[in-house]
């Protein structure tokens, strides 16, 4: 991968010697900007631009490039490849677009792309793509003209659109982050976001990691390198519309879309997922300073209003200004001579224009173990305040650094100032307590998901009878339907959850001595009937064997009045559950991230409220506790209101259960769960219903 990004010689295919085109201005920009690597050109001419010669033939190039730049139509790539594999040429990047309007036969122009690469086993980004950049060695692929090419930067981007990326790179020199790669990753061929992901994890010179992507070629390795990496991770993921509800044949598939699996994945690798350009750019900002360890923030105001505004903010995320300790009020008099504004947090300074004093009582805040980071409001009129704001602003960034604790410096000044301080100074800067206190959300989010992504700890090891799984499997497929509700039952007792006690009938006539205890439930089983109680198929409370045999009788009579009746293979007898709360655990394999799996409020509520949490499968204890946590419903599961607390210890097992039986057996498609009650601390959950789909 590093020849793609520190090349000794380049060749350009669709270079012009006679007349500007795209390979001429590749050619022409990194000779221009100052890349001291050889530069070639092939072309249907032979000729000289500026000093680089264009050839006519691959074979006559002095040299074997490291990388061979295409710029030519799509269908002639695949005979060009061969003449480059033939030279010994086995990095390339295609740059052309048009791939997908051509086809051979059975085989498509992306097919004899790989047929070759894989030949002469080369490496392959693209198509329609606009190559890689290294700004510390002045080389750009991308078919533009760059000037003031800056070097030294950390960040590593990678985009599949090369026009985002463009305009991100743009982006971010406008608030003084330089970029020290790029990447751009087109459609994704051979090399994808996963590859590059990698590359930049390794790079010493690289610390941190910033993508734009539309999709996911290879979710599950960008997930597991993610997760195992040091570096922050950003990423504006679009494209994410919900996935058609006519797939949605479970609970787990309606709540769980391609973008909520996304945000579960992001969170449990601890990437940080932004929305657009601006909150892109401030994240980068945000992980190049100390991280918020936690939510106690002291605020230091040039402005009443401002500090106003600040406390709405710091409110919004849960943030909290605790009292000044009565030593740092006391340090405060003899730093400065206040009059008349209290001594409070938010604290207004707008009777200060000393800046040494701003300085000071900054360093006195930052000091305090009281505070994990502190927001700053600096108003100030640009006509006379400018430079005094600059020599300030230097000593906010030597203080942070000195103790190790974040300042979210909101600069309040006419917008030319504001920008000449953004493209200029390295620290970085906010324009409203809003959008700083958003940059503090960010900051104290990354740092408590890193953190349980670093002490997740190991997955629960689960005894899974695959054997009983698989014969269940094996009848279904032949029967061509789904699992009966007592065969979803079976295997979730394969995996080490006990359903509730039960029996099988075919019909009310073998009721006579039935070994469990009333009340009882009845359900209809029916290959038809994945929704029992769509179909009036569900019965409960029933207190002795009478109702029974009435309740089966009622439920028959219904189905046989149906238009289109289903199939009745049998009724489940099942005692009652205790009563507690209902829950729903769910999972699927996803297509690009693999088995997932899902918990929320269950029963009737779970597609009215959808109030879910999401995580890639198998996960810990930890981790599963952490979804809990995540739940708009946890208060109920912590005994809120005086109420006992319910048994999470006993849910948070059977989301590692079904985690694990979905990881062990690639078969299973779908599963779901629900309800399963949850009773009171130690007294452990029940399961009353379960649906299981295969591949």
């Amino acid at each position: 991968m590093d020849k793609f990004f520190s090349p000794r010689s380049i060749v350009v295919f669709g270079a012009s010697a006679t007349k500007m085109n795209l390979g001429q201005i590749v050619l022409l920009n990194n000779k221009q900007i100052g890349y001291e690597g050889n530069l070639y050109g092939v072309g249907s001419q032979e000729g000289d631009v500026d000093g680089i010669h264009i050839y006519k033939y691959v074979a006559d190039l002095p040299e074997v490039p490291d990388v061979a730049i295409f710029l030519t139509p799509a269908k002639t790539v695949p005979g060009l490849m061969e003449k480059c594999g033939r030279k010994g040429i086995t990095h390339v990047v295609i740059e052309s677009g048009g791939f997908s309007e051509y086809s051979h036969g059975d085989h498509t122009l992306e097919e004899e792309v790989l047929a070759v690469a894989s030949k002469y086993h080369m490496k392959v980004i693209g198509p329609n793509c606009v190559g890689t950049v290294n700004f510390d060695l002045k080389m750009m692929m991308p078919f533009a003209f760059f000037k003031n090419v800056p070097a030294g930067g950390r960040l590593g981007l990678i985009s599949q659109s090369g026009g985002v990326g463009g305009s991100y790179l743009g982006a971010v020199a406008g608030y003084g982050i330089k970029p020290g790669k790029f990447a751009a990753t087109g459609n994704k061929l051979q090399l994808d976001e996963a590859d590059f992901l990698d590359y930049f994890i390794n790079d010493t010179k690289t610390d941190i990691i910033a993508l734009y992507l539309e999709g996911f070629k290879r979710g599950r390795t960008f997930f597991e390198l993610a997760r195992a990496c040091e570096k922050p991770v950003i990423v504006h993921k679009s494209n994410r519309s919900p996935q058609s509800a006519k797939i949605a044949q479970s609970h787990t598939t309606a709540l769980s879309s391609d973008d909520a699996v996304v945000d579960g994945a992001f969170r449990q690798a601890a990437i940080i997922r932004v929305e657009d350009e601006m909150s892109f750019i401030n994240a980068i900002q945000v992980v190049r300073m100390p991280l918020m360890k936690g939510r106690r923030v002291a605020v230091l105001s040039r402005s009443g209003g401002h500090a106003v505004l600040s406390a709405d903010a710091c409110a919004k995320f849960g943030f909290e200004m605790v009292p000044f300790p009565p030593h740092f009020i006391e340090k405060l008099k003899t730093i400065y001579h206040t009059r008349v504004i209290a001594h409070q947090n938010p604290l207004d300074l707008g009777e200060i224009f000393d800046y040494t004093i701003f300085t000071n009582i900054l360093e006195e805040a930052l000091k305090l173990d009281t505070y994990d980071g502190v927001l700053f409001n600096h108003l100030y009129s640009s006509s006379f305040e400018d430079k005094m704001s600059r020599t300030f602003l230097v000593g906010v960034e030597k203080l942070v650094a000195k103790y190790s604790k974040p300042v979210f410096l909101t600069m309040i000044s006419d917008r030319e100032e504001i920008l000449n301080v953004q493209m200029n100074q390295s620290f970085p800067v906010f324009t409203s307590p809003l959008e700083s206190a958003t940059a503090m959300h960010v900051s104290l989010t990354y740092y408590e998901q890193k953190k349980a992504r670093d002490h997740r700890g190991k997955e629960p090891f689960y005894d899974i009878d695959t054997q009983a799984i698989e014969v269940i499997r094996e009848r279904s497929c032949q029967a061509k339907r789904i699992p009966l509700t007592d065969e979803a039952l079976a295997i979730c007792h394969a995996a080490g959850l006990q359903p509730v006690k039960s029996l099988v009938i075919r019909n009310e006539s073998e009721i006579k001595r039935i070994p469990l205890h009333y009340p009882l439930a009845v359900k209809l089983i029916s290959r038809d009937a994945s929704h029992k109680s769509d179909v009036g198929g569900v019965a409960v409370n029933i207190r002795n064997r009478a109702h029974l045999i009435e309740a089966i009788c009622e439920m028959k009579n219904k189905i046989h009045e149906m238009k289109h009746p289903p199939v009745i293979d049998g009724f489940l007898i099942q005692e009652m559950a205790p009563s507690g709360i209902e829950c729903f655990i769910g999972g699927r394999r996803d297509p690009v991230f693999g088995p997932m799996i899902v918990v929320g409020l269950g029963g009737i509520f779970i597609e009215i409220f959808k109030d879910t949490s999401i995580r890639l499968a198998p996960v810990t204890k930890n981790e599963a506790a952490t979804m809990l946590q995540e739940l708009k419903a946890y208060p109920l599961l912590a005994g809120a209101r005086g109420k006992s607390h319910a048994d999470r210890k006993a849910l948070t097992d059977a989301i590692c259960r079904v985690s694990t039986l979905l990881s062990t057996c690639p078969d299973i498609q779908e599963i779901d769960l629900n309800p399963v009650i949850v009773h009171p601390e130690g007294h452990g959950v029940s399961l009353v219903d379960a649906r299981v789909f295969f591949k």
